[in-house]
């Protein structure tokens, strides 16, 4: 998912964030492997901070200028991601990363 990602990363306003939820998700991964968390606790911790992520983002908005009316569809599909239902049992796997 971290490659996966990687072309998103310069089209975003903020990269820092997606390297943030990234670094989690690494971290996250090596639990889910060591067996010390499950997978679904791991979907509710990134469906966490996905959403303060994109609660910061918000706030930086208005700070930095407008460079397009419409972001990049990769964009809106980051933002779109880990939605609440990725934290239950089943999920929305369309859209659950």
């Amino acid at each position: 998912m971290i490659k996966a990602t990687e072309p998103v990363r310069p089209l975003l306003p903020f990269p820092d964030l997606l390297d943030r939820e990234n670094a989690l998700r690494k971290a996250l991964a090596e639990q889910v492997q060591a067996r010390t968390i499950s997978l679904l606790e791991r979907n509710v911790q990134i469906q966490k901070l996905h959403s303060q992520l994109l609660d910061e983002e918000r706030s930086r908005l208005p700070a930095k200028p407008a460079e397009a009316s419409e972001p990049p569809a990769a964009v809106t599909q980051w933002r779109q991601s880990n939605g609440e239902s990725c934290s239950r049992l089943g999920g929305d796997s369309g859209s659950c990363y």
